[in-house]
């Protein structure tokens, strides 16, 4: 496949726009990561949920146990602190559960806008360079074959107005078969084509 045209200036153009969406990518993947992270950070409430309702349900239990030890009301002295502490268990639960579902939308949302990005800069270099990359390698298999250069030739005649700049009477010598209208013909389809022209003949 051809890449990058043998013109000069159209080539650094090409490398640039390649180099502006590569860096593009980068960022986007940062942009996805810090966005991910930013909302990752919610997720630290259900962290401290979590660590203070554990850290309540154990008290509670605790106490619980001690009541449950005192002679005749140790049951009904027990029995809300027991409750109370499947509460704080419940609440607990709930905490690693939000901490759980924020990490998934963090990563899913960073992802997301990470691979919005990058399609969206792959569209673009698409738009612009997908064209040239078609037209070129099109061009170059076309004169790789065995009639190649009378093919773009042709081309060159129906579809390039610059074959004025060949002279009034191109379209009589390339009738005739000359060989150098030819080849000029071919070599400018290539150009056109951001190839570079034949080689002299041999």
């Amino acid at each position: 496949m051809v890449f990058y045209s043998a013109r000069p200036v159209q080539r650094v153009r090409q490398v640039v726009l390649d180099v502006v969406v590569l860096l593009g990518c980068v960022l986007a993947v940062v942009v996805g990561t810090t966005v991910s992270g930013a909302i990752s950070g919610i997720a630290a409430i259900g962290t401290r949920v979590n660590r203070d309702g554990s850290a309540f349900q154990e008290q509670l239990g605790k106490a619980a146990s001690a009541l449950g030890k005192v002679p005749f009301a140790g049951d009904a002295v027990s029995r809300p602190l027991r409750e109370a502490s499947k509460r704080a268990g419940a609440v607990a639960a709930a905490g690693t559960e939000q901490h759980d579902a924020t990490v998934r939308l963090a990563h899913l949302v960073g992802a997301g806008v990470a691979v919005v990005l990058v399609v969206a800069l792959l569209l673009v270099w698409l738009h612009f360079r997908g064209g040239f990359v078609r037209s070129a390698t099109a061009t170059a298999r076309l004169g790789r074959q065995p009639a190649g250069t009378e093919l773009l030739a042709v081309r060159a005649l129906t579809t390039r107005p610059e074959v004025t700049l060949l002279g009034a009477d191109v379209v009589d010598r390339w009738r005739r078969g000359d060989a150098a209208t030819v080849r000029a013909l071919a070599d400018l389809e290539r150009r056109a084509s951001g190839l570079r022209p034949s080689g002299p003949p041999d």
